[in-house]
């Protein structure tokens, strides 16, 4: 519920000048480059899959908050560049899904008609129809490797980028460096394989591409997943039901109206992280509490910009203090399930601290401000 000083002039401004300063959007030469290097990567890759005949593309898709538009730079030095991909694997309508849990975890089988491929033979359970999630990424993470990328070479016409090269060895042989172009490095990143594109020796964009299986296979009606660990740095790793395309086409147009709906997302995301004991709470948890703000709030005017990031802020609160957050998409899906119950108490117990003092909050936002300000701004990095 909004309260007064929700509304005030002097919070209003504080929140703007904040998102201003820490929630800023990637933007500038730099953005489009990378694009461009990256739109030359993808059918490189596919290509050299393909010749291993294991991993068959069937299509690549964007995903992620660079392109749904609420992406933040790092900091005003660092726009933190990040493109997530989705490896779409021929082979999904193949599959089924059996024993979905609460947290979206599954486990995907073959059909009995299933198609006789390479890739379900080399990821097969042991004596089972059941296909592994964790011997699929790290035979993608292999293929992906002995791609050869250090042979894929290209004129970059309008930019300064000369050639690219690829190594797969770890950050600490950054000093093997040689030639003008880029240096690209393979490393083992949660769910997907990150790229990470270096460009005069100095980290340029990253690229995360991750496997999946889309077992209906109809634009607009996917049924994706994606390996992920069950909880961050587990060696569990299963199947996940995931929604990211459903998520992207909600964001596309999302503020045609010259909403703040995004505006409220980026500034979100900027003071979660600006708050160690927030940390904890992911994307994820951050979007569907907007969706859920967007389904209750009727106008997202600019001038509401403050009152609609303390509604959001206040729908978190809520499925804080309830233990429970039904995924936006599948809301038989519990996004706290794998979550401690004091970490969610404690979380609740700061929301709610917030959300009712004013001078408190505007002190928060203010001092985030102060630690960005020497340096520039970010919309002024290129």
């Amino acid at each position: 519920m909004s309260k007064e000083w929700h509304k005030s002039e002097e919070f209003q401004r504080c929140c703007r000048e904040f998102h201003d300063a820490c929630a800023r959007q990637p933007c500038g030469k730099n953005v489009d480059e990378a694009k461009k290097v990256l739109e030359l990567i993808k059918p490189y890759i596919a290509e050299k899959m393909a010749g291993q005949r294991i991993f068959e593309l069937k299509r690549y898709e964007h995903r992620g908050s660079t392109y749904e538009g609420v992406k933040i730079a790092k900091s005003p030095t660092d726009q933190d560049l990040e493109f997530d991909v989705m490896f779409v694997m021929t082979g999904g309508r193949d599959l089924e899904c059996h024993d979905m849990g609460l947290d979206g975890f599954a486990k995907l089988k073959l059909k009995s008609n299933a198609k006789p491929r390479e890739l379900f033979q080399k990821t097969k359970e042991k004596d089972t129809s059941y296909i592994s999630a964790i011997k699929t990424k790290n035979l993608f993470y292999s293929h992906l490797d002995g791609c050869k990328l250090k042979e894929f070479k290209e004129d970059f016409k309008g930019t300064d980028i000369t050639c690219i090269v690829v190594e797969s060895k770890p950050a600490k042989y950054r000093e093997d460096f040689k030639g003008d172009g880029l240096t690209c490095r393979l490393f083992d990143h949660g769910p997907a394989i990150k790229v990470v594109v270096y460009r005069d020796q100095d980290k340029f964009f990253t690229l995360d591409l991750a496997p999946h299986f889309d077992l209906n296979g109809e634009p607009g009606k996917e049924e994706m997943y994606v390996s992920k660990a069950k909880k961050k740095g587990s060696n569990d790793i299963q199947w996940l039901r995931s929604y990211s395309l459903d998520e992207k086409r909600k964001f596309d147009g999302m503020d045609r109206d010259n909403g703040c709906r995004k505006m409220v997302l980026r500034t979100m995301k900027a003071f979660v992280k600006s708050r160690s004991e927030l940390s904890w709470l992911t994307s994820q948890h951050l979007k569907t509490a907007l969706f859920r703000t967007i389904d209750a709030q009727q106008s997202w005017k600019q001038e509401e910009f403050s009152q609609r990031f303390m509604d959001t802020l206040g729908t978190l609160e809520e499925c804080l203090d309830k233990r429970t957050m039904p995924s936006y998409f599948q809301p038989g899906t519990d996004l706290f399930e794998n979550y401690k119950e004091e970490t969610m108490e404690a979380t609740k117990c700061r929301s709610c601290r917030l959300s009712n003092n004013g001078p408190l909050m505007t002190k928060l936002l203010s001092s985030s401000i102060s630690k960005w300000k020497p340096a520039n701004s970010v919309s002024q990095i290129v």
